[in-house]
Order: C-alpha cells, then structure tokens, then sequence
C-alpha cells in the first residue's frame, strides 16, 4: 500500500510566523514538495509533504513546533479535463470519504499530483491501483 508522510504544522496566526517555519526548513536543507495552508482567527494549520520528514520532523521539534504525522494517498493523474472528476468517481463509489485534497506539481508538466486525505487509506490505495491511477510513495517525492 504506497503512503506519503503528511506534516501538520500547528503556527500561530500572527505576522512571520510562517516565514519562521520556512526559515527553519530551509536551514535544515528541507525541500517542499506540496504545501496547503488553512487559517483560523487565532491558528493556521500548514500541511506540508517534504523531501525529507525526518529531517524536517527533527528541525520542527527543536524549533518547538507542534506538529503531527498524517498518513496520506498521493496520486499523479495526466493533466488533462475530467482525470481528477474521474478519481474522485472510483473512490465516491467505493464508499470512500475524502476528507481533504490539495494538488502540488510532479515532474512532468504533462501531469498533476493531488495529496488527499481519505478515511480508509488502505481501501483507496487499493481501489485507485486496481483502476490504473499511480500512487506516489515517500521516494517518488524525495526524488521530484
């Protein structure tokens, strides 16, 4: 079953704050691979996927960051109209919720990738496979 490690960083919602995260990140050599960022009045939760979580789970824990580890599906589709209407059809039919999904480029311009939060990641990993949609693993977004 291929997963990628999701980073949710919790950052006050005051001004620099994300700059510091990024700063810490680049200091520690880590790369983005995607990033979405959802704010509250007092909060924001920035969900990243990195070239390195390790890396990037030691920095943020020194840094004092509260942070948690989501296991995700990371999918890259061909970049053409309906592929994305396509997946979200496999897996809607096969009683899968999607809880979140954000999109993030790949190595091809001829193609997307989307990380989407699912609640049963090991049905959708094996639905997604079995209708020829290719999941990304942990490597393949080390390597972008």
């Amino acid at each position: 079953m291929a997963q990628v490690r999701q980073i949710s960083v919790f950052v006050d919602n005051f001004p620099n704050r994300l700059a510091e995260v990024m700063k810490l990140l680049k200091e520690n050599k880590v790369n983005i691979r995607a990033l979405s960022l959802a704010d509250t009045r007092d909060f924001g939760i920035l969900r990243i996927i990195v070239n390195d979580s390790e890396r990037a789970e030691n920095a943020l824990e020194k840094g004092g960051y509260a942070f948690k580890i989501t296991e995700i599906v990371a999918i890259t589709i061909p970049d053409s109209a309906g592929q994305l209407s396509r997946v979200l059809d496999i897996l809607g039919q096969e009683s899968v919720n999607i809880e979140y999904l954000y999109a993030f480029t790949g190595k091809s311009d001829k193609a997307v990738s989307f990380a989407v939060r699912v609640d049963d990641i090991e049905k959708a990993s094996e639905v997604l496979t079995a209708n020829g949609v290719i999941l990304l693993t942990d490597k393949d977004i080390s390597e972008m």
